[in-house]
């Protein structure tokens, strides 16, 4: 029987509820297999705005780029990285793009093992008209995808 190498765990994070319920499982499978974990968070471009499935440039202040960036960098060491053990592997990237794409291209460029990511996310009316981000994830990743459901018990 062959044995499973998990060396890099790519937790995908829009932080949803379902993303931190994600996070959990993330944290300690790299931490049982001693993987590096990999807290990965897509901005969605602020260059492009989605009309139709077609992506249209629209003009952005670089401003309001970088200040979205280091809010989602912020939240992610207040809201994961506080969370994880003592001397835990880990980096977090930031991406800009398409998430579903950007987690595909992350994940063939550094080698991922497996991406962990919540089944539903902050997405409303985007995934009524074009489908989930995990199940994009799942049909198009490099390696095997887990995801996560949110357990409604208290």
């Amino acid at each position: 029987m062959e044995t499973i190498s998990m060396k890099k765990i790519a937790f995908c994070t829009d932080f949803s509820d379902n993303a931190d319920a994600a996070f959990r499982v993330a944290k300690d499978l790299a931490w049982r297999y001693g993987a590096h974990l990999h807290i990965v968070h897509v901005l969605v471009s602020f260059s492009m705005a989605p009309i139709r499935e077609v992506y249209v440039p629209i003009e952005v202040d670089a401003k309001f780029v970088e200040q979205a960036t280091e809010a989602a960098r912020a939240t992610i060491e207040e809201r994961y990285v506080g969370q994880l053990k003592e001397k835990q592997p880990h980096s977090i990237e930031l991406l800009s793009g398409y998430p579903a794409s950007e987690i595909k291209a992350y994940a063939e460029r550094e080698a991922i093992d497996l991406i962990v990511m919540g089944s539903r996310g902050l997405t409303g009316l985007a995934h009524v008209l074009f489908g989930s981000t995990a199940d994009r994830v799942v049909r198009k990743a490099p390696c095997s995808v887990l995801t996560v459901r949110l357990s409604h018990q208290a």
